[in-house]
């Protein structure tokens, strides 16, 4: 398979949402640069999940499956099989999909759209960007919880330096203080998301979290 390809997997419980998205692809690859090939589709994470390691570039997960798990659970599941998720969803519940980039999601498109805006939305997630579209702003601004990490002054500045790439030496040495306490900072950041039920174990997800609360945005550069 050429190196340009962004291997795929799909999550959705419709068959004919899983061919379609996969017929549409096949098309568009016939005149893309980036062609975008589904590679794995299945109804419930559980089972995409059954193959081997480093399958997928991008995971594109429908938020309500039939098999009754929650957004949340499924998205996290993605991520720590490592792969980045692209919610795809008619988007009609806001506590799904809240639910969904609270656990990490990088962004959302409807199923609506023309498949070649989602097509363009799995480039930029395979690229490593989180997407910045109105369903995740207004998902954001509507939930309080999206507030509730209280976050001293000093927790987000070591937050912005280390969400964006910045060792803890670097960190230190630009806050003028010791690494441990750069140390104890994260940890009690963790701790503040862990306690709102915005869990942030991986730096990606702490990541997501400065994001969401705009202590970074996606165009802040890296060291």
């Amino acid at each position: 398979m050429p190196g340009n390809v962004i291997r795929v997997g799909i999550v959705d419980d419709n068959e004919v949402v899983r061919i379609g998205f996969s017929a549409g692809a096949a098309l568009e690859a016939k005149i893309s640069t980036k062609p975008v090939k589904v590679i794995g589709e299945a109804s419930t994470v559980r089972a995409l999940l059954q193959g081997p390691p480093n399958m997928f570039d991008v995971v594109v997960l429908d938020l309500s499956l039939s098999d009754g798990s929650r957004p949340g659970e499924n998205v996290r599941a993605v991520l720590a099989a490592g792969y980045p998720v692209l919610v795809f969803s008619i988007g009609d519940n806001s506590d799904d999909i809240r639910e969904a980039l609270a656990a990490g999601a990088s962004g959302i498109s409807r199923k609506s759209e023309e498949i070649r805006t989602t097509l363009e939305l799995v480039r930029l997630v395979a690229a490593g960007q989180t997407i910045d579209n109105q369903e995740l702003a207004a998902a954001i601004s509507a939930d309080p919880a999206f507030l509730a990490a209280e976050l001293s002054d000093r927790e987000r500045e070591t937050l912005r330096y280390y969400a964006t790439g910045f060792t803890r030496g670097q960190i230190a040495t630009r806050m003028n203080i010791s690494a441990n306490t750069v140390g104890t900072n994260i940890k009690r950041i963790r701790e503040k998301y862990a306690a709102a039920g915005r869990f942030a174990p991986t730096k990606l997800e702490l990541y997501h979290r400065a994001l969401e609360d705009g202590v970074v945005t996606a165009e802040v550069p890296r060291p």
